[in-house]
């Protein structure tokens, strides 16, 4: 399972951005990506479904890069 991976692949399909389009551990995911508050919960849940795992609302609200959310995932799989 590469995080990385699945994460850009969730991100661009809830931001509806283009297949090449890139997606940078530095991309924040309000600015860069286009991700609100309600594709947030989207996001949120796509993870949780890929991944088998639960988001605390704490680690989201503080998650304001992909590099961030990327961690918060390891954290909640278990790989740091």
């Amino acid at each position: 399972m590469n995080i990385e991976v699945s994460l850009s692949k969730i991100l661009k399909e809830v931001g509806e951005l283009s297949a090449d389009f890139s997606v940078a551990p530095s991309h924040t995911l309000t600015n860069d990506l286009g991700i609100d508050s309600l594709k947030l919960i989207d996001v949120v849940l796509s993870v949780e479904r890929e991944f088998g795992v639960e988001l605390s609302e704490a680690a989201i609200a503080k998650s304001k890069t992909v590099s961030e959310l990327m961690a918060e995932i390891g954290r909640a799989v278990g790989v740091h």
